[in-house]
């Protein structure tokens, strides 16, 4: 019988509620899956804490990055992440710890940034303006342009770098719509203030008075608090309820990456002395000398997944 690890989660409304979560699924977000060691139709699954060994049907192989069981010649069976061999003992009370390697500064490079607008507070991420495969980080107004590894793209809504097929970027070579002969208003992509209008397929670049955004919903200026750009997206933690420790101590207040001490998905954002959790997704593992999530098989994490 397998060693179940136990914990009590208070609910909000005061009542306790045992989960008890199987040891390889210790750490593991709810749902994740894992390629088998040797036999590529089988893979393991962590669900509500309870882990699984499946197989596919008969002349069928397990798909990582989709997810799915698909004919053999659309399969590569070398695509990770796979269960790791060992797993160690959880530990439910790990305090933060200083982490004093696998730290990846944020620096800027020499790439133009004047076309980036950013928010003068805060941390926030846009896409690129010519590049899928970059992007650019805000801190208190400062933009500074990162690269995702080699053959992934930025992805906007997760805010990190992703398979080309989860992040759907599109690098528009216009701006306007060339089958419309009606006026159309287009809301800049890098700065809020920004806007065109469109007529017979021809752009006429246009700005708000100062204090001022554009709103793509309703087409007009309006102040900055009720418009709804949407450019700069504040940087976000993810939630992760069974992963530990949660946070790290930064050390310093620069902008840096910090790698998880345990898990190679995970990985912080490190900026005035707050660390902001992420999470690679299925497939990808976090990858301290790219800076970015990557490829598996790539990655130069060793630790528990």
């Amino acid at each position: 019988m397998k060693l179940l690890v136990t914990f009590i989660v208070t609910l909000v409304i005061g009542v306790h509620a045992t989960v008890q979560v199987d040891p390889e699924c210790v750490g593991i977000r709810n749902g994740s899956t894992f390629r088998h060691e040797k036999d590529c139709s089988r893979y393991y699954s962590c669900r509500n804490g309870k882990f699984e060994t499946h197989r596919c049907p008969y002349g069928l192989n397990w798909d990582q990055v989709r997810r799915v069981c698909l004919p053999l010649d659309m399969v590569s069976c070398k695509q990770g992440p796979f269960l790791p061999s060992t797993v160690p003992k959880p530990i439910w009370t790990t305090p933060p710890t200083i982490i004093t390697t696998a730290i990846v500064p944020i620096e800027q490079n020499d790439e133009p940034v004047n076309a980036y607008k950013c928010p003068s507070f805060g941390v926030s991420s846009v896409p690129h303006q010519f590049s899928c495969s970059k992007y650019v980080m805000c801190f208190d107004g400062t933009p500074v342009v990162q690269n995702c590894a080699p053959g992934l793209h930025f992805d906007s809504q997760s805010q990190q770098c992703t398979f080309p097929i989860y992040a759907k970027c599109v690098l528009e070579a216009g701006i306007c719509p060339t089958s419309n002969d009606k006026l159309v208003f287009i809301a800049d992509k890098l700065d809020c203030a920004k806007y065109y209008y469109c007529y017979n397929g021809e752009p006429h670049e246009n700005s708000c008075a100062e204090g001022l955004h554009w709103d793509p919903v309703n087409n007009w200026c309006t102040p900055k608090g009720q418009s709804h750009c949407t450019n700069y997206a504040p940087y976000k933690e993810i939630d992760e309820p069974f992963l530990t420790p949660k946070t790290v101590s930064c050390g310093n207040p620069s902008a840096h990456w910090v790698e998880h001490p345990r898990s190679c998905r995970h990985y912080y954002l490190c900026y005035n002395g707050k660390a902001t959790l992420k999470r690679c997704d299925d497939g990808l593992l976090w990858d301290y000398k790219e800076g970015s999530c990557n490829y598996g098989t790539l990655s130069s994490c060793n630790k528990f997944n």
